[in-house]
C-alpha cells in the first residue's frame, strides 16, 4: 500500500467516488464491490492519483472476504490485513457509508478489532446486515440474502443486542411465503430459528410460537409434495418434527417422521412416471424408504412397530418387483482400444440432465466385470502362467505379490490372475466412462456456474446418503463429504474419507445379518478389537457377506481394497504407501464410482429372509443340485410333458375339424 502523509481522511473518502462504484454494481454484495473497487483502483493508479487509489485499496481489503463471527484467527493475522492506520480511517468513515452492505462489513471489522469497547459498532453491524438483507431479498437468489439475516441474528445473540428485530423480520418473511417459495429460503430460516441459542432466547423472552411454526412447516411439506419436490418435502417434515421436539410433543414428532419416511414411497411412484431409468430410481427410493422405517422402529411403541413391520413387508415385495424390472435399464458398454466412442457415450448419458439424474446415470454407467468372465480370461492364461508367473512390484521395486506356480495351487493362481485382470479393467473403465461423465457433471453443475448459489455443494449429496441402507446413521456427512470430494476430482480427500467408512459400513451390514464383527484378544488382557476388511470381505470368515453384496461387487471390493494381486488400496493407505501422484491414478476414480453405486443400493442384495417372504418357494432353490437321481427325474418329467403336449395337439386338431364340418 502507498505511504501517505498526511494519512487518509474522511474528505478523501467522500471525494473518492466510492458511491458511484456501488451504484453501478449489479447486485449490492461485497464480492461484487471487491471486483469493482479493484478495477477502479487500477484505473486511478494508472492516472497517478495516489490518495484516491489508497481509498480504493482499503475498500478492496474490506470487501475481499467477510469477517466470520466465530472467526478463529490470530490477532496478528487480522492486523496484517487491517493496520492501526486503516482501522482509524474506517472508524472515521463508517457513519458516512450509506450502503448497508458495505457499512455492515466495516462496522463488524471495527467491532472485531476491539470487542470490549466497540459494542456500538456491533450494534451498527446488526442493523446494517439486516438492512442489507432486506435489499437483497430474492427467493430465487436466496443464499447471500439468507447469509445477511444469519449474520445479523448471530451477532445480535452474541452481543445480546436486539435479536428480536431479526426474529420479527424472519417471522414476516415466513408468513409471506407460507412455505411456497421456489427454493430453500423458508427451510433455511426455520432451521436458523431452531438453533439452540435462538430457541433459548425466544423461550426466555416468552415469544416462542411453536404452533405457528409447526403449521408453516406442515404447509411447506404439503406444498412440496404436491409439486413433487421430495427432497424439500422430507426436509419440511424433519423441520416439523424438530418443532414438535422443541415443544416436547413426542407423539406428533413420531407422526411427522412417519410422514417423512412415506415420501420415499411416493417418490418411487413418481420416479416410475418421470425418471429416465424408472425402475432403477424407484428401487433406490424404496431401499431408502425401508431404511427410514427400519430406523423409526427404535422410537415406536409395540403397536407402532407392528404397523411398521407390515409396511416394511409391503416395501420389500415392491422392491423385489422393481429390481427385477430394473435389470433391463442397466447401461451396457463395450470397450476397445480406441475409446473415443466410449467417451462420447459416457458424456451423452449425463449431459444436460438435472444433477440428481446425472449422478444416478453416472452410477449406472456400466458395472463391475462379471466374475465368470474374469475366470474364463484367467483360465486362458493359466498355461502361460505356469512358465511365466506374474510378479507385482511396488514403486520401490519390491515384490508385493507373486502368482503361485505349485500344481496344488492352480485355483489360487487363477484367482490371482482374476484380480490382476480386474485391476486393469478398473483403470480402463475409469478412463473411458467414469472420468468423462464425472467431468461433464462438474462442468455443468460447479465450474460452469458463474453464480456461487447455483453451484452443487456437499449438501446436495447429503440427501443421497440420508436413510441409506449402506450408510449407518451418524455417518451421512462423512459420506457426503467424501462423495463430493471425489466428484470434484479431489481423490486424496475422497479416498481418506471413504475407505474407512466403507470398512465401517461392511461391519454395520454384517451386524444387521447377525454376524459378530469383533473379537476378544485374550493375549492382550481381553481387549475387544473390531475386524477389518481383510477378514470381513471373505465368506470363509463371514459367510453372511455373500448375502450383502452380489458376487461381482464383492469381488471388486476385495480386489480394490485388500488383495495384493489387485489394488490393495485399504492396506496401502493404512501404511502410508500411496504417494501424491498415485492418487491421480484412475483406480481411485473407480473406487469412488463403486462407492457411489453402493450408496444408490446398486450391488447390495435384498436379505434372503425378505426374498422368502415375497416368494416362499425360493428357499427350496438348488436343493437337488447334488442329487445324482435328479437329472433322471427331470428327463422323465420332460418325456411326460412331450407326450401330454402331443395328446393336447391331437385333441385340438380334431376339434377344429369337427367345427369346420
Amino acid at each position: 500500500m502507498i505511504y501517505l502523509n498526511p494519512p487518509l481522511s474522511k474528505e478523501d473518502f467522500i471525494n473518492s467516488g466510492w458511491k458511484e462504484v456501488i451504484d453501478n454494481s449489479e447486485r449490492k454484495l461485497c464480492n461484487i464491490y471487491y471486483d469493482n473497487f479493484r478495477r477502479k483502483a487500477q484505473e486511478i493508479k494508472d492516472a497517478g492519483n495516489d490518495r484516491q487509489c489508497a481509498v480504493f485499496e482499503i475498500l478492496q481489503r474490506v470487501t475481499v472476504a467477510p469477517i466470520q463471527l466465530d472467526l478463529d484467527i490470530s490477532y496478528s493475522t487480522f492486523s496484517d490485513r487491517f493496520t492501526d492506520e486503516t482501522i482509524e480511517f474506517l472508524a472515521e468513515i463508517v457513519d458516512e457509508v450509506s450502503d448497508p452492505e458495505l457499512q455492515a462489513q466495516i462496522a463488524e471489522i471495527l467491532w472485531f478489532k476491539d470487542k470490549k469497547r466497540n459494542y456500538s459498532m456491533g450494534h451498527l453491524a446488526v442493523h446494517s446486515y439486516l438492512e442489507s438483507a432486506k435489499k437483497l431479498e430474492d427467493p430465487q437468489k436466496w443464499s447471500r440474502y439468507f447469509d445477511r439475516i444469519k449474520k445479523s441474528l448471530t451477532l445480535g445473540l452474541k452481543i445480546n443486542y436486539n435479536p428480536e428485530i431479526v426474529v420479527e423480520y424472519i417471522d414476516d418473511v415466513l408468513n409471506r411465503y407460507q412455505g411456497q417459495d421456489p427454493l430453500w429460503l423458508s427451510v433455511k430460516l426455520h432451521e436458523l430459528l431452531q438453533e439452540k441459542k435462538t430457541v433459548n432466547f425466544l423461550r426466555n423472552k416468552q415469544i416462542l410460537d411453536t404452533p405457528k411454526y409447526v403449521d408453516l412447516a406442515n404447509k411447506g411439506a404439503t406444498f412440496a409434495e404436491s409439486s413433487g419436490e421430495w427432497d424439500k418435502a422430507r426436509k419440511w417434515w424433519e423441520i416439523k418434527a424438530k418443532w414438535h421436539h422443541i415443544e416436547k410433543n413426542y407423539e406428533k414428532l413420531y407422526k411427522a417422521k412417519i410422514l417423512g419416511a412415506e415420501t420415499y414411497i411416493k417418490e418411487a411412484e413418481d420416479s416410475l412416471v418421470k425418471h429416465p431409468t424408472p425402475y432403477l430410481k424407484a428401487s433406490h427410493d424404496l431401499q431408502r424408504a425401508f431404511e427410514a422405517f427400519e430406523r423409526l422402529k427404535s422410537q415406536a411403541t409395540d403397536e407402532e412397530r407392528t404397523v411398521i413391520d407390515t409396511k416394511l413387508e409391503e416395501i420389500h415385495k415392491l422392491l423385489l418387483e422393481y429390481q427385477q424390472q430394473s435389470s433391463n435399464e442397466l447401461i451396457t458398454i463395450y470397450s476397445e482400444f480406441n475409446i473415443s466412442e466410449e467417451i462420447e457415450l459416457a458424456i451423452s448419458q449425463v449431459k444436460g440432465k438435472k444433477f440428481s439424474e446425472a449422478i444416478l446415470a453416472l452410477a449406472l454407467l456400466g458395472s463391475p466385470q462379471k466374475v465368470l468372465d474374469l475366470r474364463q480370461m484367467a483360465e486362458k492364461n493359466s498355461l502361460l502362467s505356469q512358465f511365466m508367473p506374474v510378479e507385482i512390484k511396488n514403486d520401490m521395486g519390491k515384490i508385493v505379490a507373486r502368482q503361485p506356480i505349485e500344481p496344488d495351487k492352480a485355483e489360487e493362481a487363477v484367482i490371482f490372475d482374476m484380480y490382476r485382470i480386474a485391476n486393469n479393467a478398473h483403470r480402463c473403465h475409469a478412463q473411458a466412462f467414469i472420468e468423462p461423465a464425472r467431468k461433464q457433471i462438474v462442468l455443468e453443475n460447479i465450474t460452469g456456474k458463474s453464480k456461487e448459489e447455483d453451484k452443487i455443494t456437499e449438501k446436495d449429496l447429503l440427501e443421497l446418503v440420508i436413510n441409506n441402507p449402506f450408510v449407518p446413521e451418524g455417518r451421512e456427512y462423512l459420506f457426503a463429504k467424501g462423495l463430493y470430494a471425489g466428484l470434484t476430482g479431489d481423490f486424496i480427500t475422497a479416498t481418506h474419507i471413504l475407505i474407512p467408512q466403507i470398512e465401517n459400513s461392511v461391519r454395520y451390514l454384517l451386524s444387521s445379518r447377525g454376524a459378530i464383527t469383533s473379537g476378544i484378544d485374550n493375549k492382550n488382557n481381553g481387549i475387544q478389537k473390531e475386524d477389518n476388511l481383510n477378514s470381513t470381505l471373505y465368506p470363509s470368515k463371514y459367510p453372511e457377506i455373500t448375502s450383502i453384496f452380489d458376487e461381482d461387487t464383492l469381488f471388486d471390493l476385495q480386489g480394490l481394497l485388500i488383495e495384493h494381486a489387485g489394488s490393495n488400496l485399504r492396506n496401502k493407505m493404512a501404511h502410508g504407501l500411496i504417494s501424491d501422484d498415485d492418487f491421480c491414478s484412475s483406480t481411485f476414480s473407480y473406487l469412488w464410482w463403486l462407492t457411489l453405486r453402493l450408496c444408490f443400493g446398486i450391488g447390495i442384495l435384498v436379505p434372503q429372509e425378505i426374498v422368502e417372504e415375497s416368494n416362499p418357494f425360493i428357499k427350496f432353490a438348488g436343493m437337488f443340485k447334488d442329487d445324482p437321481l435328479f437329472d433322471e427325474f427331470v428327463e422323465e418329467m420332460d418325456k411326460n410333458r412331450r407326450e401330454l403336449d402331443e395328446e393336447i395337439a391331437g385333441y385340438e386338431a380334431c376339434s377344429e375339424g369337427n367345427n369346420v364340418a
